[in-house]
């Protein structure tokens, strides 16, 4: 476990440090811009939700975000709600301030990886393969520690693979990648919870990592539909709609599989099990 935490540190580093500065537009002015990716929370490694061509974007407010090109930290919302660096959008830091300042809690930056009793529970569930296996039950091909390839090949990766077998760094590099993407669409997803209310929704360390798990088994569409998610943006109780809709997840083609019924199940005991530490909104772990 110590191990592939610290694979994952080293990897997150490593993107970080090549993420800054890649949006490169053409041409800039108060409110237009060329591919520019619009992101879920104030950071270059949030996931893009949005990428705007040449055309006017609507600015709604500025906040203080991670640094990005020319090391500024100023980030405008869009009405799409989501965040750009303020450069790209021909602002600098003292004319960004013009406009209102974001909420703190409208970008939601959770925790990007579950805790490490969350990790364990996903690795432990998923197993570790070293080269695509196709699974008859869901009809989906699979490499490394439960990433989900998009060809039969598992050639058309957002990581490249080189050959089989892969090694265990290599599944590690995926499962970073299928975790932060699952984060970010999980905090997009959750963060509409606060939209209308004074008070934020707050999840422990290990609310979350189940959460995640869930998440990252299912896949973000999916969760994006879901009554548990949708309940809990309309106001419901984590607490109490966690455990009603969790267990659900555990069919494929109208059969109960066993996998996912323990699955499920190390999932919720992961919920109920009290942390004083906040993942979502905010991420707090040391």
């Amino acid at each position: 476990m110590r191990i592939f935490i610290a694979l994952l540190t080293l990897f997150v580093i490593s993107v970080a440090a090549a993420a800054v500065g890649q949006i490169r537009p053409a041409s800039v002015g108060p409110t237009n811009a060329l591919a520019l990716s619009c992101r879920t929370s104030p950071k270059d490694s949030a996931l893009t939700v949005v990428i705007y061509g040449e055309k006017t974007i609507a600015l709604e407010c500025h906040i203080t975000g991670a640094p990005t090109v020319n090391h500024t930290t100023q980030w405008i919302r869009t009405g799409d709600d989501c965040y750009v660096p303020a450069f790209y959008v021909g602002l600098d830091e003292a004319t960004s301030k013009s406009l209102p300042e974001c909420s703190k809690l409208d970008a939601a930056e959770p925790c990007t990886l579950p805790n490490p009793a969350g990790l364990e529970l996903v690795q432990h569930n998923t197993g570790f393969l070293d080269r695509p296996h196709y699974d008859i039950t869901t009809g989906l091909t699979y490499i490394g520690l439960g990433h989900q390839c998009g060809s039969a090949k598992c050639d058309k990766e957002s990581v490249e693979i080189r050959g089989f077998p892969i090694s265990k760094t290599q599944a590690s590099v995926l499962l970073w990648h299928d975790l932060h993407t699952t984060t970010s669409c999980l905090g997009y997803m959750l963060s509409e919870y606060s939209a209308n209310r004074t008070t934020p929704l707050l999840l422990s360390d290990n609310m979350w990592s189940a959460l995640v798990s869930w998440t990252l088994s299912i896949g973000c569409d999916l969760a994006a539909k879901s009554q548990l998610v949708s309940r809990i943006v309309h106001g419901e109780s984590p607490a109490a709609v966690v455990p009603a809709e969790l267990p659900k997840w555990n069919v494929i083609h109208g059969m109960p599989v066993s996998d996912l019924t323990t699955r499920r199940n190390a999932e919720l005991t992961l919920f109920r099990t009290r942390s004083s530490h906040i993942a979502f909104p905010h991420c707090d772990q040391k």
